[in-house]
């Protein structure tokens, strides 16, 4: 599947945190493209992160919301 900047999407995996203090997110949190793939994967800002920092997913742990 490709997705677009600017596309919903919800994620079909935890995303733990990254470090101490940061944003954790489980499977089905919602999110917004914010970079096209680039080598395997998405920047993708999760709603909800107070850092407002894109994570980085594969095609295959997204869904279009």
């Amino acid at each position: 599947m490709t997705f677009t900047i600017g596309q919903r999407v919800r994620t079909t995996v935890d995303a733990p945190a990254a470090w101490v203090g940061a944003y954790s997110a489980p499977a089905g949190t919602l999110g917004t493209i914010t970079g096209l793939e680039l080598f395997g994967s998405y920047g993708v800002l999760l709603d909800g992160d107070p850092d407002q920092m894109a994570a980085s997913y594969t095609a295959d742990e997204l869904r279009p919301a």
